[in-house]
Formats: structure tokens, C-alpha cells, sequence
């Protein structure tokens, strides 16, 4: 076994410590590690100091390094903290280019034509979050996003061009092809008199918060800063055309669906 020698600096906490050796422990020892130039040193010290108060501020430095390995573990460790500067640090960034495909949900027979999701505001589902896709075929599947399973589908019999989720009512609305719009009830998978949050006609295209523009291009999905006008980031994961996106008004998450027959859930993990 490697033993220190006396002039080697080593960490605090080890069992034996030489005479002559400098111990790299508390803060100084963050800021040491957190300057490192090698990414897995700074993400050390992003762990070591996740629940101190000194170490909330290398959490928030972190969100701007130039790694995204080191941004993405800063992002995770941030959500666990109540501070209001770090809800202010997640609020101030954007996580989509830590995105990646969490699940692929399957079950069309056809290719998806429009997409919603709407999470944990449900009257008698107050802890789910739901997605709902349709495919060209007329079918309507209502799925239950964290299980990544069905619920239930409805066949409208004719494509659906676009979907809306009324919480408040526990009911969602879709807009078909020849403009007829159409309610159901989410508790008891009846149709009922259509909802007033009726759905727009875009599927493949959607803005989050003003700050992002989100769109189906070809086998891809780009997001785009719109205050900097720049591409974010690209994601990549469907084998065919992109037809339908949507995101989460209540956290970091993207759905979109595929000429594939596919439902792709986008996030951080």
C-alpha cells in the first residue's frame, strides 16, 4: 500500500498525517480543489461542500464552468438546497444542455401527431404527472409520466393536431384535423363538455417561459436562447421526423414525439 511521504499533501480525514505534510481540509481545501484545472477535482469539491454554507457558492460557480460534467453535478446538488440564492442560481439557469433521453415510451401503432404534459396540480391525481400523445391513427394515449405506463386511450377517429391539459378540471381537450374540438374526463375516462384551455394547432414548435424556443427539426430536437440568439443544444435519440414537442411548466422537462411511433422523455438525471 502507498503510504504519504513527509512532504506529500493530503487530504483531511486521512488516519495518518506526517509531520511536514499540509492537510487540504475545510475551505481552504475547497477552494484548492475547486481550481483545479481537471474537471473531477472541481466536481470533488462540488461534493464535499454540497451542504455547507461555504460550499453553496462553489455550487453556484459551478452552474458557469467550463465543464459540463462539473455543471451538471453543481445543477443536482443545487436542488437539494433551501437557500433562496440557490432557487435563485436554478431559477437564473438554463439545464438543457445537460439533457438526455430518460425513457422512450412505446404503444403507438402510428406516427405521433401532438403531445401535452401537465404535472402535479391534478385534483384526483394531485401527485402524478401525466402525458398525453396521439398518433395519425386517431388514438389518444394517456399516459402516467413517472411509471412511464399507460393509463388509458380513446379513439377520436380522426388526427389530432393538438392537446390540452386542464388541470383544474381534471379533463384534457384535443383539436382534430377538421377543427372539432373534444373533452375527456381524466378520472373517469368519459367525454365531457369541452374544456375553456382549448389547444393551439402548433405541435412542433413551442417557446418555454420567453426565454427558450423549442422545435422539431428533422430527426432532432434544437432549443434555442432567444435573448442570445444562439442554438443551446441539439438532442438526438428519434429515427425519424420530429413531429410534436412539449415541455413542463413545472420543471426541467421535455417531451416530444416522432414519426417513429415513439414518446421521448428529456431531462437530467
Amino acid at each position: 500500500m502507498n503510504q504519504p511521504q513527509n512532504d506529500d499533501a493530503v487530504l483531511g480525514g486521512q488516519v495518518t498525517v506526517p509531520a511536514g505534510s499540509v492537510v487540504l481540509g475545510g475551505l481552504d481545501g475547497l477552494r484548492r480543489r475547486f481550481a483545479s484545472d481537471r474537471a473531477d477535482q472541481r466536481i470533488a469539491a462540488l461534493r464535499e461542500g454540497k451542504t455547507s454554507k461555504a460550499g453553496l457558492g462553489f455550487l453556484i460557480q459551478g452552474l458557469q464552468d467550463s465543464s459540463l460534467e462539473v455543471q451538471k453535478v453543481a445543477y443536482l446538488l443545487l436542488q437539494a438546497r433551501s437557500e433562496l440564492k440557490a432557487k435563485k442560481a436554478l431559477d437564473d439557469y438554463s439545464p438543457y444542455a445537460l439533457f438526455e433521453c430518460l425513457a422512450t415510451l412505446t404503444g403507438h401503432a402510428a406516427g405521433i401527431t401532438a403531445i401535452a404534459i401537465a404535472t402535479r396540480h391534478f385534483i384526483y391525481r394531485p401527485d402524478q404527472e401525466i402525458l398525453i400523445s396521439a398518433s395519425r391513427d386517431g388514438v389518444v394515449k394517456v399516459w402516467d409520466l413517472q411509471a412511464g405506463e399507460e393509463l388509458f386511450s380513446v379513439n377520436t377517429w380522426s388526427i389530432v393536431f393538438a392537446i390540452s391539459i386542464d388541470a383544474d378540471e381534471d379533463s384534457f381537450t384535443i383539436r382534430t384535423k377538421q377543427q372539432v374540438v373534444k373533452s375527456w374526463s381524466l378520472r373517469t375516462e368519459e367525454v365531457v363538455t369541452p374544456s375553456q384551455k382549448q389547444p393551439r394547432s402548433i405541435a412542433s414548435v413551442t417557446v418555454n417561459e420567453g426565454r427558450h424556443l423549442i422545435s422539431g427539426s428533422r430527426k432532432t430536437i434544437k432549443i434555442w436562447d432567444l435573448h442570445a440568439a444562439r442554438e443551446v443544444c441539439l438532442l438526438q435519440g428519434h429515427s425519424s421526423l420530429v413531429t410534436a414537442v412539449a415541455v413542463s411548466g413545472d420543471r426541467p422537462l421535455l417531451v416530444s414525439g416522432s414519426d417513429d411511433r415513439t414518446v421521448k422523455i428529456w431531462g437530467v438525471v
